[in-house]
């Protein structure tokens, strides 16, 4: 998956929020998008929801930009 937004810009949801690009959920990664200035860290372990299923989602790779940051994350869908 790459980490580059199609159209080469940050789009949160707000001034200080995420953007979550889950198109490769099913084959077990995704990548968040953020200006918010707290960043996650390698080995961090995050609960997101895509299509009403909840994940656990690795942080594999953080990369800062100017004006944000985007992590590279590998997803495993949590037992029922």
């Amino acid at each position: 998956m790459s980490v580059l937004h199609p159209d080469g810009a940050l789009r949160p949801f707000n001034k200080s929020g995420y953007e979550i690009l889950d198109d490769g959920v099913e084959r077990g990664e995704l990548v968040i998008w953020s200006v918010n200035p707290v960043q996650p860290r390698v080995g961090d372990t995050l609960l997101i929801e895509s299509g009403g299923l909840p994940y656990d989602a690795a942080v594999d790779e953080v990369r800062s930009f100017k004006g944000g940051w985007s992590a590279t994350c590998s997803v495993e869908p949590l037992a029922d």
